[in-house]
């Protein structure tokens, strides 16, 4: 008989919740190593040992001497450098369980309630695509479903659909492949400086490329005129995300979130209130952040937990922090909830699998009034991605 999870064993000895099934821990758990592949969770670790080397303490929240620039004794211009401003405790909202997802007012975004479907036919354009155990699917934005024949060498977990919805592109060990989904063409390039094999895969936001990244580089592909151009600021599998203006925002194990456009570096800010920063999500002025507490200090504090949090991308001060019902790194340790995007400047789009759960969800967050709400949900065996731009 297989151990529970140690997160399951505590969060049944400190809440009282009966823990997961076997079948809903699996799943997690394969949800986890997939993630973990594409290196997030390995980042956390690193950033978190460093940041505590490097920023030497943590940041009082709420402390006027807080706002002191952290000294990075690698570097003389350190004290220049602008660090985030301390969270505050009246933009910290309520707590929030995700177990009670199923509760929350539904969100009407042109997605089906729940995925997948069961009618058929063809898909030009798709609003979801789902990659599981029994192949890929395409849903369609008039709610049809069609399945995705993918090309050899692309593995489950590989293909994701264009922000437009118009197009897939797969990574595997065969290279990277993608589709329009009007003529059903696959279309293959090769990348020497990334192990495609072992690479992640995401979209730029106007869909006319993609980025392919590795543990040693990163790549960023032209669909449509061919050529590739080296991001090698994104190694180690740094979380990262291009924001509407183009812009790639990142995290470094330094515990900085950096800024670049078109091979320029356009500022650096030291992230050290906002600790493990393990996920994240851009728009042109604000940044979603998938947030693990690390601290220890006593008495705790609202801002000591894991939590969503909206910030401004300039500054990295706070608009909103969410703090989510976990004591043992479930949530955002886990890869289990994760900010997608942003639908409008107030709006944060996330992913959340519940514990004890085998249904993912996808919420939308108002980060100025709180409000949560419940957009679609799916069989967490599945890996999903969305056309963003037509939510």
């Amino acid at each position: 008989m297989n151990d529970l999870p140690l997160h399951d064993v505590l969060d049944r000895a400190t809440d009282g919740v009966e823990a997961p099934g076997l079948a809903a821990g699996a799943l997690a758990e394969a949800r986890r190593r997939r993630l973990r592949r594409r290196g997030a969770v390995a980042v956390l670790t690193s950033s978190a040992a460093v940041l505590a080397l490097v920023i030497g303490v943590r940041v009082a929240a709420d402390d006027p001497r807080a706002e002191q620039t952290p000294a990075d004794p690698a570097s003389p211009t350190a004290t220049d450098q602008p660090v985030a401003p301390p969270i505050p405790a009246r933009l910290v909202q309520d707590v929030w369980d995700p177990r009670g997802v199923e509760g929350l007012p539904v969100l009407d975004l042109g997605v089906p309630r729940v995925l997948p479907v069961a009618t058929t036919g063809s898909v030009t354009k798709a609003v979801a695509l789902l990659d599981g155990p029994d192949g890929a699917l395409l849903v369609g934005a008039d709610g049809g479903q069609a399945v995705l024949d993918l090309p050899r060498g692309i593995g489950r977990g590989d293909v994701v659909l264009s922000p437009d919805g118009t197009t897939v592109a797969a990574v595997g060990a065969a290279g990277l492949a993608w589709r329009p989904l009007a003529d059903g063409e696959w279309r293959t390039a090769d990348i020497a400086e990334v192990s495609t094999g072992e690479a992640g895969l995401s979209w730029l936001p106007d869909s006319s490329g993609v980025v392919v990244q590795d543990h040693r580089n990163a790549v960023e592909v032209d669909l449509a005129g061919g050529s590739q151009r080296e991001l090698p600021f994104l190694a180690e599998h740094a979380p990262y995300d291009v924001a509407p203006d183009g812009t790639v925002v990142h995290t470094t194990a330094l515990g900085e979130l950096r800024e670049w456009r078109d091979g320029e570096e356009l500022g650096r800010t030291w992230t050290s209130p906002l600790e493990g920063i393990q996920r994240l999500a851009a728009s042109d002025t604000s940044v979603a952040l998938a947030r693990s507490d690390l601290s220890y200090a006593l008495p705790r504090k609202p801002q000591d937990a894991d939590a969503l949090v909206a910030v401004e991308r300039s500054t990295l001060r706070t608009r909103a922090f969410l703090p989510v019902r976990d004591r043992s790194g479930y949530y955002v340790g886990g890869e289990n909830l994760a900010p997608v995007g942003w639908l409008d400047d107030d709006t944060v789009l996330a992913s959340v699998l519940p514990l004890g759960d085998a249904t993912e969800y996808l919420v939308a967050w108002d980060v100025e009034s709180g409000e949560l709400s419940q957009v679609t949900c799916w069989p967490a065996s599945y890996a999903v991605s969305f056309a963003t731009d037509l939510l």
